[in-house]
């Protein structure tokens, strides 16, 4: 089975950062770096949630510093 997370959080990156057209993200790229701002990142968390149909917790984002932190949280959130 492949993973299909990382991916649907590289897309959803993208769509919050003009930045990154057409660049391929790794996942130990930080957040931060992309060009996404601390209300942007906000607005990225709200559209994880639809995507994946789950609710994030603030406390467990603050841990969350690269693309593959915030896909590992995902599935971690996404096997409760």
């Amino acid at each position: 089975m492949t993973d299909s997370v990382f991916p649907a959080v590289c897309e959803l990156v993208h769509k919050h950062s003009a930045e990154l057209a057409g660049r391929e993200l790794e996942p130990d790229e930080r957040i931060v770096d992309l060009g996404i701002d601390s209300l942007e990142r906000l607005s990225l968390v709200v559209d994880i949630e639809n995507r994946f149909g789950l609710m994030i917790d603030d406390a467990d984002l603050s841990d969350v510093h690269t693309v593959g932190e915030l896909a590992g949280l995902v599935r971690l959130q996404s096997a409760k």
